[in-house]
């Protein structure tokens, strides 16, 4: 594997990120959704929300993830942990996959009240890109807030 980001062999444009995959490279872009700031290379924060529904139901936060695996993974394997930092005693989460799971390689998990899991539960057999939306609520004394992980999955070709 070449690391096409790192000796500047890619096409990216200046506004996206070079990330290198096994065999070759992505050119990704991360933007803030309006009513959010950019706080980070790959965090997004809300700015402000008008009325308690939409405070419930927008995340308070949205941060992008990368991930790169090989065709051969064995299945379910565990690719994702998500769970608030700091924890506290009564907090508890729910995870659900909002988007990009059409096929049903993905599912998710609780593993105890504040810390879930994403998982690949079949096999990817040929290399493939994914975008998941995972949304975690935390119910935190008497509050729903939501957090949403942006996480881009490159199955790549296992090497022989």
């Amino acid at each position: 594997d070449i690391d096409e980001c790192a000796i500047g062999s890619h096409n990216c444009s200046s506004a996206e990120t070079c990330y290198n995959i096994q065999g070759s490279f992505r050119c990704l872009s991360f933007e803030c959704p309006s009513n959010y700031r950019k706080v980070s290379d790959m965090r997004c924060e809300r700015i402000s929300c008008f009325n308690y529904l939409e405070c419930q139901n927008t995340p308070v936060r949205i941060t992008y993830y990368q991930l790169n695996f090989q065709t051969n993974i064995v299945v379910p394997a565990h690719i994702f942990r998500i769970g608030p930092s700091p924890a506290y005693a009564g907090d508890s989460i729910a995870l659900t996959i909002t988007s990009g799971n059409e096929e049903g390689f993905f599912s998710t998990r609780r593993l105890n009240a504040y810390t879930g899991i994403v998982y690949l539960q079949r096999q990817v057999k040929e290399p493939k890109d994914f975008l998941l939306d995972v949304e975690m609520k935390l119910w935190r004394q008497g509050t729903y807030t939501t957090f949403l992980a942006k996480i881009y999955i490159f199955i790549t070709a296992h090497a022989y």
